[in-house]
Formats: structure tokens, C-alpha cells, sequence
């Protein structure tokens, strides 16, 4: 994980602080840091130990906790740290932004693949970015998939425990009516209890499979968020972020509304054979389960 600009770097001196203060959190305000990680020279709070614990790029960093931890940091980051190098020209930095082609672009940009193109000069049109549309956009636009993503967890819990919930009503149904027919109900309740456990192992997984894409989508908006926030204080470099971001979080909001479309359950009941002497002579009797029709799919 990257350092975040307009954060205090780690000062490992330590004997240039007092540990008996707390330490805030790298990436979050007035929030003490429980955890910190050597790698990314980040002092982390819980909920952001969580998220570096599990994305790929830093879950295998050794964290160092309690008084392990270094002391608050001392020094500021430097201009140099703030510098966006362009990714075409890696030695030039990137200081214009190409109208027509709505481009960053560097020095050579503008000389090689830009000759007759509009830029603008980000210095010039990066001030007072953080209060401008486009910043408030893509915040408020960041802001809906988190309420989005949180109604599609609460739903998606409110499924489990109906598909179980479900399944447990229906299991004391079969139950309710082995007592009637016991003879012939020991031979077909394996293969209900069967169908049954299928049938809620199949929609549980799929939920489950739901659950946790959501829970990817929160720790990458998370972190969209998180850097955003933290360079509102670099106007440069809080429009290139936000410039670069444009695609991701299009992405983050289409994933989101397709586990909103795939999000729910299959509705089934058990249905009674009411012909007993059938019953007894049929390799489908006592019950079978059906899919409720016009509602096989409960979905919000």
C-alpha cells in the first residue's frame, strides 16, 4: 500500500515521542491506530488493519502492534512525493489535461500524440477542485454504492435466514405428516431431507458467493474513498485521482447492481400426497417439493 500524501511519515526514533499519547490512524481522523505496518510505513486503526489484511497487495505484511509500534511520525511529506509521473513518459510529470481526448498528460504528450488537441494546465484548474462538481459527484456517487452495497448485505442476510428459515418450516411439515403415514415415511425421508438440504446448501451458496462480492466491492470503494479523502489538501493530486477513478468506479457500480439483480432465493413448499394407498407403492410418494408458482424466485 502506497503512503498517502499530506500524511506524517513514521518517525522509528523512539525516543522523539512520548508513548504514553495515542497514535491516530494513517488513513483515518482521530481515530487511534492499534496496529502498524513496517511495509507501508502506516500506523493503522482496526477497521483498517481489516482491509490490509485482506487485499492481495498487503495481507502478507507483518504488522506491528502495542508497543511494538513506532512513535507518531515527525515529518511531513516533501513536493517530490506529490509528483504524478506520466505513464507513457516516465521521467516527465504529468501537468496538463487534454480537453478533447480527456487525457493527463505530460510535456511530451502534448509534443507527441497531442499537437492540436485543448489542454488545460492543472495547476491553473486544480484549485478549489475539492469543493468543485465533479470532486462532490464523485463522492456522492461513491456514497450511493456504500448504501447501495449495505442494503444488498442487509438483504442478502435477510435471504440466508429466510432459505434456512425456509427449509427448517418445511423440514417440520414432512415431519408433521411422517406421523401420519410412519410406515412408508422412513423410506422417503432420507430422500426429502436430501432435496431439502440441496436446495438450501444451493441458495445458501449462492448467497454466500453474493455476500463476499460485496464485501470486495466495500474494502475497493473503501479505499477509492480513503485516498480521495486524504488528498483533498493536493488539488493536483486529488484531480488525477479522481480522474483515474472515473473508470473504476463505474465498474464498482455496475458489479453492485448485477449482485443486486441476482440477489434472492428460491420459494418452495411441501406438497401432500393425500392418496395414502398410492403412497405406498409409489417411488415418489408421501411428498415432493415444488418450486411455488409465480413466486419461484423471491427477490427484492
Amino acid at each position: 500500500m502506497a503512503e498517502v500524501s499530506g500524511k506524517k511519515l513514521p518517525n522509528n526514533d523512539p525516543a522523539s515521542a512520548d508513548v504514553t499519547k495515542t497514535i491516530d490512524c494513517h488513513l483515518c481522523d482521530n481515530v487511534t491506530a492499534t496496529a502498524y505496518c513496517p511495509s507501508c510505513k502506516m500506523h493503522l486503526c482496526d477497521k483498517c488493519e481489516g482491509h490490509h489484511k485482506k487485499l492481495p497487495t498487503t495481507r502478507a505484511h507483518k504488522l506491528l502492534k502495542g508497543l511494538n509500534m513506532p512513535p507518531v511520525p515527525s515529518i511531513q511529506l516533501s513536493d517530490d512525493d506529490y509528483q504524478e509521473n506520466c505513464p507513457d513518459h516516465q521521467k516527465e510529470e504529468i501537468k496538463f489535461f487534454c480537453t478533447k481526448h480527456e487525457n493527463l498528460c505530460c510535456v511530451a504528450c502534448t509534443v507527441v500524440k497531442h499537437q492540436s488537441c485543448k489542454f488545460d494546465y492543472i495547476p491553473d484548474v486544480s484549485g478549489g477542485f475539492a469543493s468543485g462538481e465533479e470532486y462532490k459527484k464523485m463522492i456522492s456517487r461513491i456514497e450511493d454504492i456504500e448504501r447501495l452495497v449495505a442494503k444488498c448485505q442487509a438483504y442478502i442476510t435477510n435471504c440466508k435466514t429466510a432459505v434456512d428459515s425456509l427449509s427448517k418450516d418445511t423440514i417440520e411439515i414432512f415431519r408433521s405428516f411422517k406421523a401420519e403415514i410412519i410406515t412408508y415415511l422412513n423410506k422417503r425421508e432420507a430422500e426429502l431431507l436430501a432435496e431439502i438440504k440441496q436446495r438450501r446448501d444451493e441458495d445458501d451458496a449462492a448467497l454466500q458467493n453474493l455476500l463476499a462480492q460485496t464485501q470486495t466491492i466495500t474494502t475497493d470503494i473503501s479505499e477509492v474513498k480513503t485516498k480521495l479523502t486524504a488528498l483533498e489538501g493536493n488539488p493536483d493530486r486529488l484531480f488525477i485521482s479522481v480522474k483515474r477513478s472515473h473508470g473504476l468506479v463505474a465498474r464498482l457500480q455496475s458489479a453492485v447492481e448485477e449482485i443486486q439483480q441476482k440477489t434472492g432465493y428460491r420459494m418452495y413448499e411441501l406438497r401432500k400426497d393425500g392418496n395414502m394407498e398410492a403412497v405406498l407403492y409409489s417411488a415418489t410418494g408421501l411428498a415432493t417439493l415444488e418450486d411455488i408458482p409465480g413466486n419461484a424466485f423471491k427477490q427484492y
